[in-house]
């Protein structure tokens, strides 16, 4: 896995509000394989309310506290963030500037860095997924925090990326440098391809700060300015091109099937992004209920007239084969792309939709069906692509693991299950946890990923009962899917397994999903994540809508 580093501004974190959309471009990275680190800055016009509220006390540009009091803009914007992504089922851990030894000498308002600790942000980067730190702040030598000027958040990322040998990328609140700004000049504005340091400094600033542009053009870096979610960027630092492929200038159109628990979190987010996602309609059980969602206009119980080509994505988060196979299967056929949450209906034709899509061209996408906010379907299709498969073992249930350790930690088994339902991480009706059900759907999905074309001759399946929950002192106990290629084909599994207690499998607390995908070429990869909850799973939805919309063309409008 390779490691970048993300910026966050205040342009993009207008406000507490914004964090989620600052997490959905963590978490699309994460998918890709990539291990990040995320620079934040304070919300917007955090800092200068602070420095007004300094200015009222004292002469705030010599004070040597007010370098403290700005800090806590960029800590509590940095706090939140990392809290907001550990929610959505980022593994991620929090590092104050302190404790990666990020360092700088100067005027304490303006300082320059001067060195940081490669070696922390590395080790914390081998058990998660993310690491957030505030940017703009650094310590002096006299262990004085100091902060980097204007836009310092800038120079912080670029900083750390220099130090780690890695790429940056910073978040805007444009998609691009222009050669004019577009809110003078309007789409008379050409966005860069790329900029040389020699061009760069001399237009891309207010964008970038200067003293970050001037450090990376000195180092011999490269530094990419994009907006969320783009699939495009501004690169700094390279030969000066014009941008001449197209972009999309109207909003994605979507319906959506549910606006249950993962339903309605779902739309909440889609609302979140409303300047790219347009819902169109939603179908639900009676349209005629819960008339007080914000939403509620477009409900619709009126499956048969449903599958129409005027959106660009249908979203299914169903429960149950039908109606989802059908929908799907339609809109597929139709030449709508897809994504759906509903491991049961796509386990039950995979092949199927996938012919459908093919044939129309459409995306079929169902990443929230399996691990939530944990992303082993793009592993394991990451895996096919590069090397041969030996095989994989997983924890996939969310519910069955948070009840285990429930049990563990001395509840009852009813009790348990009561919690679970409680945090929404089990349904009313939870045989499906229970029994097998669940986890046989998602271990054929992956199976069809992994293995195309072979099937086990047997598939072992335990089921998870009260008595069945024996913890031997020492050890620990999952619910685990198994599928290997021996000898005599293919091997499977799903079961509880007694586990050495310090296993990877056994790390996988409470809601969170883990897997084990081991390649012939000897290399074993691991992945990670919150796997039931509406977060984890609205998350893995909305990656998939906005996926789409970056690798389809699609149509300039629609009938």
């Amino acid at each position: 896995m390779s490691t970048l580093v993300l910026k966050f501004g205040g342009s993009v974190l207008t406000s507490e509000s914004a964090l989620q959309r600052a997490v959905s471009e963590v978490y699309r990275h994460v998918r890709d394989a990539h291990k990040v680190i995320a620079v934040v800055s304070a919300f917007k016009g955090q800092t200068d309310q602070l420095l007004r509220l300094a200015g009222a006390y004292t002469q705030a540009s010599t004070s040597s506290a007010t370098p403290h009091l700005l800090a806590t803009g960029e800590m509590r914007a940095a706090t939140l963030f990392a809290m907001a992504c550990e929610r959505s089922g980022i593994v991620t851990r929090f590092r104050s500037a302190y404790e990666i030894g990020l360092t700088a000498d100067g005027e304490h308002l303006n300082a320059n860095p001067t060195g940081v600790k490669p070696e922390v942000l590395q080790n914390d980067l081998q058990g998660v997924d993310l690491v957030v730190v505030p940017g703009y702040v650094a310590e002096n030598a006299a262990g004085e925090p100091v902060l980097l000027g204007r836009g310092g958040s800038d120079l912080t990322a670029v900083y750390i990326a220099g130090a780690l040998n890695i790429p940056v990328r910073l978040i805007k609140d444009v998609d691009a440098v222009y050669d004019a700004d577009p809110a003078t000049v309007g789409e008379s504005a050409k966005p860069y391809e790329a900029l040389s340091w020699a061009e760069a400094t001399k237009i891309a600033f207010p964008v970038v700060q200067s003293k970050a542009m001037r450090y990376a053009a000195d180092k011999g870096m490269t530094v990419e300015v994009a907006a969320l979610t783009k699939g495009y960027e501004t690169v700094l630092g390279a030969e000066t091109k014009l941008r001449k492929t197209p972009t999309l200038k109207r909003r994605i159109r979507i319906a959506v099937m549910g606006a249950g628990g993962v339903g309605s979190k779902f739309l909440e987010r889609c609302v979140e992004w409303s300047d790219l996602i347009e819902v169109d309609r939603i179908l639900v059980r009676d349209a005629s209920k819960r008339r007080d969602h914000p939403l509620a206009a477009l409900f619709t119980s009126d499956a048969r007239s449903f599958v129409r080509p005027d959106v660009d994505v249908f979203v299914d988060i169903g429960t149950g084969v039908s109606p989802s196979l059908e929908l799907l299967e339609g809109f597929l056929k139709a030449g709508v792309s897809v994504t759906s949450a509903n491991k049961q209906a796509v386990a039950a034709a995979g092949e199927r939709l996938r012919e459908a899509a093919r044939a129309s061209g459409a995306m079929l996408t169902y990443s929230a069906s399996v691990g939530g906010g944990a992303p082993v379907i793009e592993a394991l299709k990451r895996a096919v692509k590069y090397n041969r498969i030996k095989g994989f073992s997983g924890v996939l249930n969310g519910t069955s693991n948070f009840v285990i350790d429930q049990v563990e930690s001395g509840k009852t088994f009813d009790a348990a299950m009561d919690e679970a339902r409680r945090l929404g991480f089990a349904e009313p009706d939870s045989t499906a946890d229970l029994d097998g059900t669940d986890v046989g759907a998602k271990l054929k999905l992956l199976r069809d990923i992994a293995f195309p074309g072979e099937t086990p001759k047997h598939i072992e399946v335990g089921q998870i009962t009260e008595d069945s929950l024996v913890i031997p002192e020492g050890k620990g106990l999952r619910y685990v899917a198994r599928c290997y290629r021996t000898d005599n084909g293919l091997e499977a599994s799903m079961k509880l397994e007694v586990l050495d207690a310090n296993h990877y499998l056994v790390g996988a607390r409470g809601e969170q999903n883990r897997a084990i995908i081991e390649l012939e070429n000897g290399e074993t990869w691991y992945v990670t994540g919150k796997g039931a909850g509406a977060w984890p799973t609205s998350e893995a939805l909305l990656a998939d809508v906005l996926q789409i919309a970056r690798e389809q063309k699609l149509k300039p409008d629609l009938a």
